[in-house]
């Protein structure tokens, strides 16, 4: 939003993202943001003001018309409808429809914002409304769907819809940086060509896209950085050959598809020079992902370079194969969902992992996990989630020193091995905080 709003500029050797984080970081040292979340990377996740200074900042932002909240008291709406036209930001938290149909006017709005948690169904007649409203606006962050493509100066647009066609017509959106699409439907047919959207920066959605197939390459994609969730025929030379530039990339559906070693495969997702986050998701939607499970894991010189993010889900795949993953120098943060990995029992081996600083396993039937310290030399965050057969936690990873933090949750059987780690770190006097979450007790962290 902040690179929509033009309130970036860029600095040489960073790009637009790094730079506003840059921003946010010293907002952070400045205690003027507070961190709610971080990742297991060690970076912000999520992140909030304090309450006085969030009330300061609305007060500021109304009074030099900056930014002006939408409340509806009493049957009517707060500020006047007639004061719009003075305002730049513009945020509603409910009534949405009835505001719309009040025919507002507001030529030099921005940014339009939708908190409200309603479902709205817009017919056309105020769809019309909006552009005659807020032909100017650049974000649009709205709950109800609609066909948005006249807006032609929007650069932020999220939807929460009910699509399963990207329709053509979206393409207009020429001046487009952040795309966001919230639907119900578990799939989307892109007949808008994104990779034709030359200012796109991220596109985002819950659904399993399935890009056109292209005769012949044209310009490519060089702004685009984020790219999922998209369909693995999708991923061809002749797609990802055209967004040179991708950091995350997203991929669900047949993995096995992509994973089997034909042309056109899993070397296209290799090829990505600056890929740094990658999600592999194997769903056979609408059947098991067990009826097509992945065999086997490309070898490690086939992944990108750069990678430092991974994350599987529903692979199945065997603990043998976790030395692939272990190959892959540049990987700090590892997530294992939804039986990314089967078998009861995993022993890790030498030489790999030698740069892994967050490892997340959730929901697997792993029973006997056999390691050493010199397996994960930079471990930091250790998190099991509904590992319940797991007999215990590897003491040995107490020796880890960078190892900072355990987390369990609903992994009943390992607790006592997870608090023998916390004790001997605490005898080593090394600062680490162990969490268990029982469903059956209330029980606070330790630390």
């Amino acid at each position: 939003m902040w690179i929509a709003e033009g309130f970036i500029r860029k600095q040489e050797g960073l790009s637009l993202e790094e730079t506003a984080q840059n921003y946010v970081e010293d907002l952070i040292n400045r205690h003027l943001v507070v961190v709610g979340q971080y990742s297991l990377d060690g970076k912000v996740k999520t992140c909030r003001v304090h309450e006085m200074l969030h009330d300061f900042c609305k007060i500021q932002a109304t009074k030099e018309n900056v930014l002006q909240e939408i409340k509806f008291k009493n049957g009517v709406f707060e500020p006047p409808i007639s004061e719009l036209p003075h305002y730049h930001r513009l945020c509603i938290h409910s009534c949405v429809l009835d505001f719309l149909q009040s025919k507002p006017h507001g030529p030099s709005v921005r940014s339009l914002v939708s908190f409200s948690s309603d479902e709205v169904n817009l017919p056309s007649v105020t769809i019309s409304t909006i552009y005659a409203a807020f032909e100017a606006v650049r974000i649009l962050d709205v709950k109800p769907s609609s066909d948005m493509y006249r807006l032609l100066h929007l650069r932020y647009l999220s939807l929460s819809c009910t699509l399963s066609v990207l329709p053509a017509h979206f393409s207009k959106l020429s001046n487009l940086q952040t795309l966001i699409v919230d639907t119900t439907s578990f799939t989307l047919e892109d007949k808008a060509n994104i990779l034709n959207f030359v200012q796109l920066r991220h596109f985002k959605t819950n659904a399993t896209v399935s890009l056109p197939r292209v005769s012949n390459t044209r310009q490519e994609a060089e702004n685009l950085q984020t790219l999922g969730l998209i369909s693995p025929e999708s991923c061809t030379e002749k797609n990802l050959g055209r967004a040179p530039n991708l950091k995350k990339l997203g991929i669900r559906g047949r993995l096995s598809l992509l994973m089997d070693g034909k042309e056109d495969s899993f070397e296209c997702v290799g090829r990505l020079a600056y890929l740094e986050k990658l999600k592999l998701s194997n769903y056979a939607y609408p059947h098991s992902p067990l009826a097509d499970p992945v065999r086997n894991l490309p070898p490690g010189y086939k992944f990108p370079p750069r990678l430092r993010s991974l994350t599987l889900s529903k692979t199945s795949l065997d603990w043998s194969q976790m030395h692939v993953l272990g190959s892959l120098e540049e990987l700090k943060v590892l997530k294992l969902k939804d039986n990314a990995f089967v078998g009861d029992t995993w022993v890790t081996g030498d030489g790999g992992f030698r740069n892994l600083e967050g490892l997340h396993i959730k929901l697997t039937d792993l029973v006997i996990w056999v390691t050493s310290a010199n397996h994960f030399p930079k471990l930091k965050h250790l998190e099991l989630y509904n590992c319940n057969k797991l007999k215990e936690v590897p003491i040995e990873l107490a020796d880890i020193l960078s190892l900072q933090r355990l987390k369990l949750f609903r992994v009943d059987l390992a607790v006592a091995s997870a608090k023998r780690i916390h004790k001997r770190k605490h005898r080593k006097d090394i600062a680490f905080e162990l969490s268990i979450f029982d469903p059956k007790a209330v029980g606070l962290p330790l630390h």
